[in-house]
């Protein structure tokens, strides 16, 4: 990680001295500063894109948004400044230093915002990722407890068979107004396993109906959040 972070500094001052290497050759005006300053904010950006995503690196397709997108800006801006700057050295066409400015502003602008839409996107995909973990997560926890039902009472495994099979394949999404019919499913769990310790079939059976029903209602409300 540490020899990753070096080669990109190390690629950063590279790309940093190259441009400073154009004041040996080309005349220094307004544009040419303009495009000079904001091309090192392009490389500094860049920069902190990819040590970004060397810190990341465990969420690589998110993180690796950041330094692509830095890169299009900072190639969009160098093209934008040589094509200006190039036409102002070779008597062309002469821009206004302040309307070069300012469209290197809106460019910088338009990345920022994109920068900032990614970011957010990222931070609420990762936060719906981590609802539907811990929704996977209470679905196992149900499964197990389920199938220690039907280890305890296999001679009922017709009325509970069809209830881990139910759990199994219901969607993880989740929202908080589907809170009460999930905990009525819990509930009825630990109704199940209690009916299991006292060998109670026709009360295991008639559970299992009603976890089969509110297993039901719970996807089909699912289903209408969608």
């Amino acid at each position: 990680m540490t020899n990753h972070k070096t080669h990109i500094t190390l690629i950063a001052l590279i790309m940093a001295s190259v441009a400073s290497l154009f004041f040996l050759v080309a005349e220094v005006t307004a544009l040419f500063l303009i495009a000079y300053v904001f091309t090192l904010i392009g490389i500094a950006a860049f920069w902190r894109g990819n040590m970004y995503l060397a810190d990341n690196i465990k969420s690589y397709p998110w993180a690796a948004a950041f330094p692509v997108s830095i890169l299009q800006y900072l190639a969009a801006e160098v093209v934008f400044s040589v094509v200006f700057v190039l036409s102002e050295q070779l008597s062309i066409f002469r821009l206004s230093p302040t309307w070069f400015f300012l469209i290197h502003a809106i460019f910088l602008a338009f990345f920022l915002v994109r920068l900032i839409m990614l970011k957010s996107g990222h931070e609420i995909i990762d936060q719906r990722d981590s609802e539907i973990q811990e929704k996977i997560q209470t679905l196992s926890f149900l499964l197990a407890d389920l199938s220690a039902v039907l280890e305890k009472t296999p001679e009922n495994a017709k009325d509970i068979q069809p209830v881990i099979d139910a759990i199994r394949y219901s969607d993880p999404m989740s929202h908080p107004s589907l809170a009460p019919f999930e905990n009525d499913i819990k509930d009825s769990v630990v109704s199940l396993e209690q009916a299991a310790e006292q060998n109670d079939g026709e009360k295991i059976s008639a559970l299992c109906v009603t976890l089969l029903r509110q297993i039901k209602e719970r996807n089909n409300r699912v289903r209408l959040m969608k």
